[in-house]
């Protein structure tokens, strides 16, 4: 396994995961009226005028840019990283993996740049929604197929961690296109993008270790 590409594509994934933290933590805490993770769109926090009235929500975010550039910082590292670690994974499950987070990027690249008040075309939907499903989508799919090439490789509760993030993921997706289904539409829609975040942060931490790990059995300790 060439070690340097995975430490780098891992160390990718963690900084993808916590750095959209970091910006929707700090944008969520100027949004005014006070933001409501529960009833509010994270894109609410990426729509830079203020006043703005929004399917009944009042949006105002200050720092509307730092939201936008986490979403398209994250969609790159996320790429970035998997290119890193498709080494990891076998035969054709490496390309369709490739795909996936290929989709999830430019998905999370488009949100950053049309916001989710963008006008549709007709009776299309708005490219925000288009670039909102393909980054839920495909980052909660790629996040099931690393847990697929965790347990080839006997990892088992990565491999499980990872499989049950992209299947609460998706199914959260299903669940929000369908109106939260009677649960705030807020609270679901993170139910669909947290997943992913924590797969970002969860194998980019593990494979980190895992190669500590390896180097530190390759050349022990020796107590004097």
């Amino acid at each position: 396994m060439p070690r340097i590409r995975v430490i780098v594509g891992a160390i990718a994934l963690l900084l993808a995961g916590l750095q959209y933290l970091a910006a929707e933590t700090v944008s969520a805490a100027v949004f005014r009226p006070a933001y409501d993770y529960a009833q509010n769109y994270i894109s609410d926090l990426g729509v830079a005028d203020c006043g703005v009235v929004y399917s009944g929500r009042e949006i105002c975010s200050p720092l509307a840019t730092l939201m936008n550039v986490g979403f398209i910082v994250d969609g790159a590292l996320f790429f970035i990283g998997s290119v890193l670690l498709a080494t990891l994974f076998p035969g054709a499950l490496k390309y369709v993996f490739l795909g996936a987070a290929l989709l999830h990027g430019i998905g999370n690249v488009i949100v950053g740049l049309f916001d989710e008040t963008t006008p549709a075309a007709g009776a299309a939907p708005s490219i925000h929604v288009v670039g909102a499903l393909l980054a839920i989508l495909f980052g909660n799919v790629a996040a099931i197929l690393a847990g697929a090439s965790a347990l080839l490789h006997r990892w088992r509760a990565l491999g499980v961690a990872g499989i049950a993030l992209g299947t609460l993921g998706i199914v959260s997706l299903v669940m929000f296109v369908f109106n939260g289904v009677g649960l705030p539409q807020g609270l679901v829609e993170r139910f669909s993008v947290y997943p992913i975040t924590a797969s970002e942060i969860l194998f980019g931490t593990t494979i980190l270790v895992i190669c500590w790990s390896r180097r530190a059995a390759r050349y022990p300790r020796v107590d004097s």
